[in-house]
């Protein structure tokens, strides 16, 4: 099994208040900043699984020749569609979304069961701030890994960046049921405490906001952002008192 290009994760800006306009994911596999993609376009290879169901239908018809190359490049059509994912992976690390794109749609033209042709196509809606159809890209993903805690956190994020902008891609309650099924199935993920801490702030719930801060901390205190403190700070003194 071919071992996933994973992307390097933003090193700073994990608030969603006054500097970073995008919360990064909990998975390693976070856009790079740069938007370095292709002049939009109408091409449906750029645009996340082919746009829509006939047009799928109608590109798997056309694909012949490059389902014969793949499969005498590869063992089986899965690892042609994990190997594309990978490719997909690398392009969004560098910032070349719509390539990205490409790679991933070919992913799931192999695969349509690939978890991550819709975590990856996922991943650059976000990135392009399109919420809503990121959401939907990834809890399609669940459906195939339900018990994937660190795409649940990915989701609970995305909802989380609907919720303050007041866009309709699910409300925060479903962000927090995602939250609360994660941490109980992985409380060691700290990014994960980050993000439920988030969420009870965005609920103006101060003191469990603190409570699910502190949790981050102990787990790993490279993951607390100074200005989300100084934002919690604002609305409440921190009852541990070591934040101030």
């Amino acid at each position: 099994m071919r071992t996933l290009i994973y992307i390097i994760a933003l090193t700073s800006g994990f608030s969603c208040f006054a500097q970073s306009p995008l919360l990064p994911f909990a998975s390693s596999r976070e856009p790079a900043k740069k938007d370095i993609s292709l002049p939009d376009t109408q091409d449906v290879r750029y645009i996340p699984l082919f746009g829509s169901r006939k047009t799928v239908e109608k590109e798997l018809l056309n694909a012949t020749d490059f389902f014969n190359q793949c499969d005498k490049s590869f063992l089986n059509r899965d690892e042609a569609s994990n190997f594309f994912a990978e490719r997909g992976w690398q392009y969004l690390s560098e910032g070349l979304l719509d390539t990205a794109t490409y790679r991933f749609n070919l992913c799931f033209l192999l695969n349509q069961n690939n978890v991550d042709a819709y975590w990856g196509l996922g991943s650059i809606s976000y990135q392009k701030g399109n919420f809503e159809e990121s959401s939907k890209l990834l809890s399609q993903g669940l459906i195939l890994a339900p018990e994937n805690t660190t795409l649940m956190i990915d989701i609970a994020t995305v909802q989380l960046a609907c919720y303050k902008e007041k866009k309709n891609c699910d409300d925060i309650d479903n962000a927090i049921q995602l939250l609360e099924k994660s941490m109980q199935m992985d409380p060691s993920n700290a990014n994960g405490w980050l993000k439920f801490s988030i969420a009870e702030y965005q609920l103006e719930h101060f003191d469990k906001a603190w409570h699910y801060l502190h949790k981050c901390r102990n787990l790993d205190i490279s993951f607390v952002d100074t200005t989300f403190v100084q934002e919690l700070l604002s609305k409440q003194p921190d009852p541990m008192g070591i934040f101030k």
